[in-house]
């Protein structure tokens, strides 16, 4: 016969699992990415702000992005890396 200490256990480590996957779905798909792996940083109502901020990225990052690009887009200078 199985505990109940070990059910309850069992129950939370699957209620974690199920819990998980949703949200790390939902954070990934959230970011927006264009056909060539850029994806969408930030932006900035200049254009030295975006290159100052896309530099930025490049030499302070912790995801490994090796390029930045600014696209001007309705009005918003808009910062893109990869």
């Amino acid at each position: 016969m199985t505990s109940w200490r070990s059910r309850i256990a069992a129950a939370a480590v699957a209620g974690a699992a199920l819990l998980a996957v949703p949200l790390t779905a939902g954070t990934a798909s959230a970011v927006p990415t264009d056909p060539d792996g850029f994806h969408l940083a930030g932006g900035f109502s200049t254009h030295h702000a975006c290159q100052v901020e896309g530099r930025d990225y490049i030499d302070h990052n912790t995801q490994g992005y090796r390029e930045f690009q600014c696209r001007w887009n309705d009005g918003i200078w808009e910062v893109w890396v990869r």
